[in-house]
């Protein structure tokens, strides 16, 4: 766990209600990442002033701003990080980012001219997420400002635990050798035949087969839910959960600490199901992601 000592407080008051479509009450939107764009040399000036005096208890030499960017095609969050000088650790703890392919082009990232780590104080990253989204729909609509309250580490990074949990670097699949039958995503509902959202992958095997934790943690839940069947929920550090559905049997119970590679159930075909599978998901902070960013099922 962080033993930092906060250096200083902010509330981020960030609204979308734009007269020009560049500007807005605590933020300013970067056209483009080229050299010659002044907003975007602003922000690089200012992260390294910001820098200098960083380690200073209470003290940045320019006042916490933040700076909104639409991706465009063959951008990704890297390209951010590196047209910006901004840090990786900064940009995923502003925009909660469960790993670097969570945003792709069209998505907007909020960029602040410091280099540190924000924690959540008040915000949930339903609301980041939801603001991102109004700001990635129509940077001009005149749209609720948004508070984020958050504590702000200037100078610091992530631990190296938690930088191995956003790149990825910790899930395992948990039914290996297993057959994708269902992606990530927008799908043709097996059972309704109509489209839907799918927020996890579907593993197909044989009823019995033996189902392994994705990555250590402790079970919150272990039985029945709906349409998930049986299902196992284990919960991760940093606001990490995964989901194990339509399990025949469950080797463990709520309150239960498990390590990566145990085995917590056994494939089924309970809940709503066409047939023997298990319905996988990792989930940010409650936000379903792709486990196919974390591994190759």
């Amino acid at each position: 766990m962080m033993s930092w000592r906060p250096f200083l407080y902010f509330l981020l008051a960030i609204s979308l209600s734009t007269v020009d479509g560049r500007k807005a009450p605590g933020g300013v939107w970067i056209e483009s990442l080229q050299n010659h764009r002044p907003e975007l040399q602003n922000l690089r000036n200012q992260i390294r002033m910001n820098l200098r005096s960083s380690y200073r208890e209470g003290h940045l030499d320019v006042p916490l701003k933040i700076y909104l960017y639409r991706l465009k095609e063959e951008e990704n969050f890297f390209t951010v990080v590196t047209r910006t000088g901004q840090d990786p650790d900064t940009l995923a703890s502003l925009n909660g980012l469960a790993n670097p392919a969570s945003v792709g082009p069209g998505d907007v990232l909020l960029i602040p001219n410091a280099r540190g780590v924000f924690r959540r104080k008040g915000a949930t990253l339903q609301e980041v997420a939801r603001f991102r989204q109004d700001a990635r729909e129509d940077s001009q609509a005149n749209t609720d400002s948004l508070l984020l309250s958050f504590q702000f580490y200037p100078g610091k990074r992530f631990e190296p635990e938690e930088r191995f949990y956003f790149r990825g670097q910790v899930f395992a699949n948990p039914l290996p050798g297993a057959r994708l039958s269902s992606g990530y995503g927008n799908r043709t509902d097996p059972i309704s035949n109509r489209r839907s959202f799918h927020g996890g992958i579907d593993l197909a095997a044989p009823v019995g087969t033996a189902v392994k934790a994705s990555a250590p943690g402790k079970v919150v839940h272990a039985g029945p839910a709906g349409g998930y069947g049986n299902l196992i929920i284990l919960e991760h550090k940093y606001e990490y959960t995964t989901y194990y559905g339509h399990l025949s049997k469950l080797n463990v119970k709520k309150g239960d600490s498990v390590q990566q590679g145990q085995k917590i159930g056994e494939v089924g075909k309970t809940g709503r199901v066409t047939g023997p599978h298990l319905h996988f998901e990792i989930r940010k902070d409650g936000n379903q992601t792709s486990p196919a960013k974390f591994f190759h099922p």
